[in-house]
């Protein structure tokens, strides 16, 4: 079975001043290696709580130094999903947060040659490209914002709106390519800024858009506890807005500390499948929302 995880902060974590130790990692080559499945990891570079600045100046370099030596322990880069071979940690690499891209459209074209498949154009801070959801704001994306966005259509790369606005989410997708929420969930199940209305999820669902369902808690409920099965009725739930063809997984591992009972790190995953089988999902559906949606999703852009 393929399997996708849309996102997670392992380079961010590994790019920290005292570099974790493997074992403390939610995904390690290990993990992903050796569960009979093939699976597919995103990598994210992101730009910091500081937006590249003040000590987070130099985040990406160092955190590609660390996907250095994750490929040299065994993660295997691709460009595309299909190159994506069983018993290997598949790896590709994002970007959370516009700050990346300098004030030059050109760096897009920089990033794209690195393999970079998708891009978040603002985490929690405003930028010059547009307005985190976190802040509040109504207004939409800067003309910069837009430039970048029309770059990032023209090269095949991704356009990410988890962590978006809601203008800005809506202006990007009206645009003729489908966009992606790498990691978000339901608002209509817990309501939190950085989840997605019903609304926000039947455009994206209409425009052949991907969503990948976040295990951190907070987003999953204001119970402040949550399960396995917390997860699956933000997939239910997305699939019953029109979402069956459109909604997989974006755990947000290696950049959370509060974790669904039983989803503690990658080699968790395959049970969340399982439970998902006992809990009615078809073995289509599951394969679907497993993996085969997301690489659906990437042959549209």
């Amino acid at each position: 079975m393929l399997i996708c995880d849309t996102h997670a902060d392992t380079l961010w974590r590994l790019a920290q001043q005292e570099e974790p130790a493997p074992q403390t990692l939610d995904i390690t080559c290990g993990q992903l290696a050796s569960t009979g499945h093939t699976r597919v990891q995103a990598l994210a570079l992101f730009v910091g709580s500081n937006g590249l600045s003040g000590n987070d100046r130099d985040l990406i370099r160092r955190e590609l130094a660390a996907f250095e030596k994750l490929r040299q322990q065994g993660f295997r880069q691709i460009w595309k999903i299909s190159d994506a071979l069983p018993g290997h940690a598949n790896a590709f690499l994002t970007i959370e947060g516009g700050e990346a891209f300098g004030e030059d459209t050109a760096s897009v074209g920089h990033y794209a040659q690195m393999g970079v498949l998708a891009a978040a154009i603002v985490w929690n801070n405003e930028n010059r490209l547009a307005h985190p959801a976190a802040g509040g704001s109504r207004e939409g994306l800067t003309p910069f914002g837009k430039a970048v966005v029309d770059e990032m259509h023209r090269l095949h790369m991704a356009v990410d709106i988890s962590h978006l606005n809601e203008r800005g989410s809506d202006e990007v997708m009206d645009a003729p390519i489908p966009c992606m929420a790498s990691h978000s969930c339901a608002r209509r199940l817990c309501d939190h800024p950085r989840n997605l209305t019903d609304r926000q999820l039947k455009k994206l669902f209409a425009s052949g858009g991907f969503v990948g369902v976040n295990f951190y808690v907070p987003f999953l409920t204001d119970r402040g506890c949550a399960s396995t099965d917390t997860v699956i009725d933000h997939l239910a739930h997305m699939c019953a807005l029109g979402g069956e063809a459109c909604v997989g997984l974006g755990s947000d591992f290696d950049g959370i500390d509060q974790y669904p009972e039983g989803l503690r790190r990658a080699a968790d995953v395959p049970a969340l499948l399982d439970r998902m089988l006992q809990r009615g999902f078809s073995d289509e559906l599951v394969k679907r929302i497993a993996g085969e949606n997301f690489a659906a999703y990437t042959d549209r852009i």
